[in-house]
């Protein structure tokens, strides 16, 4: 029997006007929990109700914070994720597809699942992020030039009311715009000085300009900086600092497509089922700041597999 709960973030881009209300559905259960300290207890309430469908209204933050209390809860009886994506930004929807926006989206969903209907699936394996005692489910994980590229567009972009595929255009270009031109290049070219292992294997220690790491197949606008081969759940792509030929650089690899001297220049992509890393700097998980704690560890390996379904 499917039972469906829905979980919405009343403060995610969209809802933020009252948005995230109850569904006239019947049999539907519904929490907007305050703070994402209550997602928890929301998790254990739906996995004792049965909850079998669970449709996710927000975006990338909501749903890093909700699988991160989800697997706990349901153990290994989770659920199905149906994305209503009404977020500042929607990487994993535009990777996986979602259910749909507005007041009608989870009567649909209710439907579709009450009929019996089939729904396209598509299975990811989030990462699963260890740091200061902690384990964070998440999709996007970022550092260097990426944590400060986050914060410019927090600032000057999602603070101005753009957001969606417009927010990320915007924010892509002031970023690297900022980083080849303003008055903080040099700061961004210094990088952030860490230690990198893949695997296992031996150590790197070095100052790097970003790090990148996803276990997602796709990005927004086309958007992929990604072009390691091999076996490994998550695709790594790090650059040392400071970066030579930024700009050539940048111009190619953020679609997947390196220059034949990326290599060489220190520009790096892999594929890995293990990252560790030993770090002081703050990171980005799914569009929020997080800080490694005292003993600098971070901790990067492929969760347990989801399943995705869209309408």
């Amino acid at each position: 029997m499917t039972r469906l709960g829905v979980v919405a973030n009343g403060r995610s881009w969209r809802n933020r006007n009252g948005r995230a209300a109850p569904p006239a559905s019947a049999g539907v259960l519904f929490e907007a929990p305050d703070s994402p300290a209550d997602y928890p207890e929301v998790m254990r309430r739906f996995a004792a109700a049965g909850v079998t469908t669970l449709a996710i209204d927000g975006g990338d933050g909501t749903l890093r914070d909700v699988m991160s209390a989800m697997a706990p809860a349901f153990g290994d009886a989770l659920p199905q994720i149906a994305l209503l994506p009404n977020g500042k930004t929607n990487v994993a929807a535009a990777d996986v597809g979602g259910a749909g926006r507005g007041p009608d989206a989870v009567g649909r969903l209710a439907a579709a699942l009450s009929a019996d209907a089939p729904l396209t699936t598509t299975v990811r394996r989030p990462l699963a992020i260890s740091f200061d005692g902690r384990s964070v489910y998440g999709f996007v994980f970022g550092l260097g030039a990426f944590e400060r590229a986050t914060r410019l567009v927090d600032e000057r972009v999602h603070e101005r009311g753009f957001a969606q595929k417009l927010g990320v255009a915007l924010g892509v270009v002031g970023s690297v715009s900022t980083a080849l031109f303003g008055k903080e290049r040099a700061a961004w070219s210094r990088g952030v000085p860490l230690s990198l292992a893949l695997d296992g294997g031996g150590e790197a220690t070095h100052d790097s300009f970003a790090l990148l790491a996803t276990s997602l197949r796709r990005w927004v606008l086309g958007l992929w900086p990604f072009w390691g081969t091999g076996e490994g759940a998550i695709a790594v792509t790090e650059i040392s600092a400071p970066p030579r030929r930024l700009a050539l650089g940048l111009a190619t690899a953020g679609l997947g497509r390196p220059r034949p001297w990326a290599a060489a220049e220190g520009w790096r992509s892999e594929r890995a089922d293990r990252v560790s890393l030993s770090l002081r700097a703050p990171f980005i998980i799914d569009g929020d700041r997080f800080e490694p704690g005292p003993d600098g560890a971070v901790e990067i390996r492929s969760g347990p597999p989801l399943s995705f379904v869209r309408l």
